[in-house]
């Protein structure tokens, strides 16, 4: 397979799941009209975000990750990438709050087979020394979907209303999902790899799933990658809200303060961080995880001092000058954009190349289910309970308290990068006829 072949299904790949995160993320943006227009309260659009999301997708992602570790991986992410998005944009149809519930689980069974083949693709794509690259440019989408759902979403809501902001969005999609099946590869498996692997029993799905949670380093990364993405995925859904509450701005300057401003430093931080973290990784790869914490470290103060900022810092938004909240904002974003790509790569290398999709899934289950089902969800039940006392405050203590889950988060990543050299499944530096196979991987059990 050509280098420019690999680039360009790279490149489509981070175009499928742009529009995966369009899909998933435009309702942050259109929380306070769908709410306004249901009536709904905190708690429930807090559970219309994540739980409701959360359950169907990382449930399925797992029997799907297993599915796609044997049969081919790029029609599988064709397929869920086009029913994700015909619901998508049924969603602008729904004629009440619980049409709109049923129709966000099938956007999320359709994503449920989108993320864990393509990571699978992208470290059979690449060697060892350009994954965490490649896996950040594919971790961009991201930051690239919520910028389009923050600020393209808030001027379509408000120049032709909610409903046709999901039948915009979803429609790209079909047409990736075509671009992807016929345009496309299927990378050999294990490319990479060493040439004299180690055998592995073919297991079931539970003895799989737990010899893997059996590598103190692997069960540490997922741990605490689900207490980060719970402050992540909460400020991510409930930020536009928290500027337009607190702030009093438009729904069109929350998007583009968010999008534009916080979500552009976050893509850049994340590659930098990727960068940063192949160069140092090169000859250990403990810094795999050890990023990841650093990362938290800096970016949690940065945060708080953000929700903590005068409101009226934010009256008059100009050319010429930031706002400091907006300033604070964008730095924390910057730092704490560097753990996704590393952990992603480090949960990859702890298993051999046949249980890589699953290993991708087991973590997004953590993640989706501790924190995208959860964190939005207590967000607005926190705010819903702080009302009474606090009023529209309510929404600014209950993110600073949500934040505080990147303790323990920065805890579990630096527990995880002690042990994370003795199970590698890969030694950077190496041919790849002659890698290692790690001797505490699934592998070796």
């Amino acid at each position: 397979m050509s280098i420019k072949h690999r680039h360009y299904a790279l490149a489509i790949l981070t175009l499928t799941y742009v529009f995966n995160f369009v899909d998933r993320q435009l309702l942050a943006i259109l929380v306070e009209p769908i709410k306004a227009e249901f009536n709904a309260s905190d708690t429930e659009m807090g559970l219309l975000y994540g739980l409701a999301f959360a359950l169907f997708y990382a449930t399925l992602a797992i029997p799907v990750a297993r599915l796609a570790d044997q049969k081919n991986r790029r029609n599988i992410v064709a397929i869920a990438a086009t029913m994700w998005s015909l619901f998508t944009m049924l969603c602008g149809f729904a004629a009440s709050y619980m049409q709109l519930f049923l129709l966000r689980t099938g956007v999320a069974v359709g994503e449920a087979g989108g993320v864990p083949p393509s990571q699978s693709m992208i470290t059979d794509f690449y060697p060892p020394e350009q994954r965490a690259k490649a896996m950040a440019v594919f971790s961009s989408a991201t930051f690239i979907g919520s910028l389009i759902a923050f600020v393209g979403g808030a001027y379509i809501a408000e120049q032709y209303g909610w409903r046709m902001a999901f039948i915009v969005v979803g429609a790209p999609g079909i047409v990736l999902a075509v671009l992807l099946r016929f345009s496309t590869q299927e990378p050999e498996r294990g490319r990479w790899d060493s040439s004299k692997p180690v055998d592995s029993p073919d297991l079931n799905l539970i003895d799989t799933l737990k010899s893997m949670w059996a590598v103190k380093s692997m069960r540490f990364t997922i741990l605490g990658c689900g207490f980060a993405s719970m402050a992540g995925y909460a400020l991510g859904y409930w930020a536009p809200s928290f500027l337009i509450r607190i702030h009093e701005v438009s729904l069109v300057k929350a998007g583009v303060l968010i999008g534009a401003a916080g979500i552009g430093f976050g893509l850049f931080g994340s590659l930098l961080g990727a960068a940063v973290c192949d160069r140092l990784a090169k000859d250990n790869r403990k810094w795999m995880l050890l990023i990841p914490a650093i990362s938290l470290a800096l970016s949690l103060p940065l945060m708080l001092l953000f929700l903590n900022w005068p409101a009226n810092d934010l009256s008059s938004v100009g050319v010429q000058s930031v706002p400091t909240a907006i300033w604070l904002f964008c730095i924390a974003s910057l730092f704490g954009s560097w753990w996704a790509a590393p952990t992603f790569v480090a949960v990859q290398e702890a298993v051999p190349a046949h249980q890589r999709t699953l290993a991708c899934a087991i973590l997004l289950f953590v993640m989706n289910m501790v924190g995208f089902g959860l964190g939005p969800l207590l967000v607005g039940f926190m705010s819903d309970s702080f009302t009474s006392q606090y009023g529209d405050l309510s929404i600014r203590y209950s993110l600073m308290i949500m934040m505080m889950t990147y303790i323990p988060a920065i805890i579990c990543y630096i527990i995880a990068s002690r042990e994370f050299t003795s199970f590698a499944a890969i030694t950077t530096g190496e041919s790849p006829s002659t890698l290692p196979v790690p001797r505490n991987s699934t592998a070796a059990m």
